[in-house]
């Protein structure tokens, strides 16, 4: 609809396509979807030459899969991959031949180039010097430039991800240039060896954003995990020279993360280690300020203390932590240890907190972060048992002594809490809460979100139609 409004197929009433290529091209750009402003260039033969100047480019190999569902099962990798390839390389040529054809066109320099492709050879080369031309020309601006790579498997075997991890550093060895510009990059289902992570940083060097799904490494540590001959994976991160603000480690086989070195890193986000707890070692990391974990305890994966995992850091503004309805796998612990590490806390998020668990424990949070705005706590009410497995923890209630009773906390602001019920044990620290955070303003209490697997919540009752319990009233949200 939008592209037949832009493009307009009465001539005689498209006064937009009447306009110089410098204000066609500025609306293209201002869509803000660079996958719309080149279907214009499908569309219209008059905003055809169109597409080679845009300055942010979107191929995404779903858009090359049959639009015909009946069609779904009749394609093959091969046919999906040679038309991306062919795509691909024909509208990287026309921007590199386009600063040399003689027309003027401030936006032709590439300022945004992101591309999900395939593990699928012989394409990979083929991507990659067309990148690498791109660049070498020097048609591009401050890149930035997005690789999102998926594997042509959808249960790969353990053989099949080390033969993807093989192939993909083949393709990094074999287009440094591209790999030189990468700003982001996401992986699933590869398994490193020994140095490939640390190659990977060291040729990736504006490397930004690094993403792993369902990683491993074909190598393991031969220290013993608490006394048991067991194979420990864990992932190093060693690159004092790298751009890194940000890593996600999604469902990987590691058992642990060793930042050692990463000096510009700001955000990590790690889900579903496999080792036991503490699952992070921190060295160099003196930008980190936002950290999420998530994880459903597992009956090998025991308690522990922030301050184990967390003591080299004191520039920490956001911590959220999500034990998926199981087992609390953090132990409470006083303001000595945690002072330093949450100096500069803002934001915490505690969520899916099992609702039996009391909540007393969470103050010591309070207690250990002065300068606390916002308190974040989502109750799990689910019937359902979605994150529990033959492996689960068993679920014990978090037992913590009342906060230090001179505790006033000056600088809460909010106080939320997901899957709020009227019970004595909520109202009783809502009260608590409130008595201790002395500038408290705002409290919010909200239901449940539905989950389609509870066919019944609030004690078999339909979910509530309003999210907001309490209050009711916009005055008092406020």
């Amino acid at each position: 609809m939008m592209m037949d409004t832009i493009c307009g197929q009465d001539h005689e009433e498209d006064r937009i396509s009447a306009l110089p290529d410098h204000l066609l091209l500025d609306i293209l750009e201002r869509l803000n979807d660079p996958r719309a402003a080149i279907q214009a260039g499908t569309l219209s033969r008059r905003w055809a030459h169109l597409p080679r100047w845009l300055s942010r480019l979107l191929l995404d190999v779903a858009d090359f899969l049959p639009r015909d569902c009946r069609k779904h099962n009749n394609w093959t990798v091969d046919e999906v991959m040679t038309a991306y390839t062919a795509a691909l390389t024909e509208t990287l040529q026309q921007h590199s031949s386009s600063s040399s054809g003689g027309q003027a066109a401030a936006g032709a320099a590439i300022k945004d180039l992101q591309l999900s492709f395939y593990l699928a050879e012989p394409y990979l080369r083929s991507i990659g010097r067309a990148v690498g031309d791109v660049v070498e020309c020097g048609n591009t601006a401050e890149l930035y430039l997005d690789f999102t790579i998926w594997v042509d498997t959808s249960h790969p075997s353990y053989e099949q991800c080390v033969e993807f991890g093989k192939r993909f550093m083949a393709f990094l060895h074999e287009c440094p240039t591209a790999f030189r510009w990468l700003t982001t990059l996401s992986l699933q289902n590869i398994t490193f060896g020994d140095s490939d992570v640390s190659d990977l940083l060291n040729a990736c060097n504006k490397l930004e954003v690094l993403s792993l799904t369902c990683c491993d490494s074909a190598f393991a540590d031969d220290d013993p995990v608490n006394g048991e001959d067991v194979d420990t994976v864990v992932l190093a991160i060693d690159a004092p020279g790298s751009a890194l603000l940000a890593i996600e480690i999604l469902n990987c086989e590691f058992a642990r993360i060793d930042l050692i070195d990463a000096p510009k890193l700001g955000r990590l986000v790690y889900s579903n280690w496999s080792g036991t707890n503490p699952p992070l070692r921190f060295g160099n990391v003196p930008c980190l300020d936002n950290i999420a974990l998530c994880r459903a305890a597992l009956h090998w994966q025991m308690p522990f203390t922030l301050s184990q995992c967390l003591s080299n850091t004191t520039t920490l503004t956001i911590l959220y932590l999500d034990f998926t309805d199981q087992m609390i796998w953090i132990e409470p612990e006083g303001p000595k240890h945690l002072s330093m590490i949450f100096s500069n806390l803002r934001d915490v998020y505690l969520y899916n907190i099992f609702h039996e668990c009391d909540l007393n424990w969470t103050m010591f949070v309070l207690e250990a972060a002065p300068s606390l705005n916002n308190f974040y706590i989502k109750l799990s009410r689910h019937i359902c048992g979605g994150f529990q497995c033959e492996d689960s923890a068993e679920k014990v209630n978090v037992l913590w002594d009342q906060p230090s009773a001179n505790l006033k906390h000056n600088h809460l602001n909010l106080l939320q809490i997901v899957g709020f019920q009227v019970d004595e044990k909520l109202l009783k620290y809502t009260r608590l809460v409130m008595e201790r955070a002395v500038c408290l303003k705002r409290i919010h209490l909200l239901d449940q979100q539905p989950c389609a697997k509870c066919d019944a919540m609030y004690d078999g009752r339909s979910p509530s139609p309003a999210r907001w319990r309490f209050p009711t009233e916009e005055k008092r949200r406020n």
